[in-house]
């Protein structure tokens, strides 16, 4: 019992440790780039092409020597991504020229990384039209809440042991989500891999032997 109880309790640890070993969130870009080594790279909103992106191969957002990121959406049919040169960002009380995405509450932003992914990057996100909260899904499932208001703006950075290798923007129907700004760069956080693949193993090995101790011990009462 004091085995299978020990096992048990590593085979959690294990799980709990890659559990916190996600994501770190920062609200700022001051506390996002502490997280970050070196010189994040910026996107220089600098559109080619025309200023509507309805077609299935989206928009390239540029991100510097991290690769390019594939925006796809809002719905692949009626509604597109635009550029919207004049969005007012009552933070910094200017205007800004964003990536605009649709107003349906279907559609979103969907944003793919180069095939290693990315294990730091941070938005700058407004919306148009109706105030509602901006749901950021990353590709390992996690999602994050902002809630920019309507012409404001709000930072949101991310920092992963583990690549992201896309997220997607949703909100509500009337509210257009406007991306502002997009830094990407290089985690300082350490892969947490090899302690937690330890605490498995060994949790896992302790279950193994205790169910096979368990069908010995079984065996030899049955034949006595």
């Amino acid at each position: 019992m004091k085995i299978k109880l020990l096992a048990a309790m590593l085979f959690s640890a294990a799980i709990a440790a890659r559990l916190n070993a996600t994501e770190i969130v920062t609200a700022s870009y001051a506390a996002w780039t502490s997280t970050v080594t070196g010189t994040p790279a910026e996107w220089d909103f600098s559109f080619s092409g025309g200023s509507s992106y309805s077609s299935a191969a989206g928009y390239t957002l540029n991100a510097g020597s991290y690769g390019p990121f594939t925006v796809t959406g809002p719905d692949g049919s009626g509604y597109s991504l635009n550029e919207n040169p004049g969005y007012f960002d009552s933070t910094t009380s200017q205007n800004v020229t964003t990536l605009e995405g649709a107003s349906d509450g279907v559609g979103s932003m969907v944003f793919t990384a180069p095939s290693a992914g990315l294990t730091a990057f941070s938005l700058g996100l407004g919306e148009l039209g109706a105030a509602s909260p901006i749901t950021v899904t990353l590709s390992d499932g996690e999602t994050f809440s902002v809630s920019p208001g309507v012409n404001g703006n709000q930072f949101i950075g991310f920092s992963s042991a583990t690549a992201i290798t896309s997220f997607t923007l949703t909100t509500a129907s009337g509210s257009n989500i406007e991306l502002t700004d997009f830094d990407a760069g290089a985690s300082s956080q350490p892969e947490p891999a090899a302690e937690v693949t330890t605490l498995s193993m060994i949790g896992s090995g302790l279950l193994f032997f205790f169910a096979r101790g368990r069908k010995f011990s079984s065996l030899f009462r049955t034949k006595a």
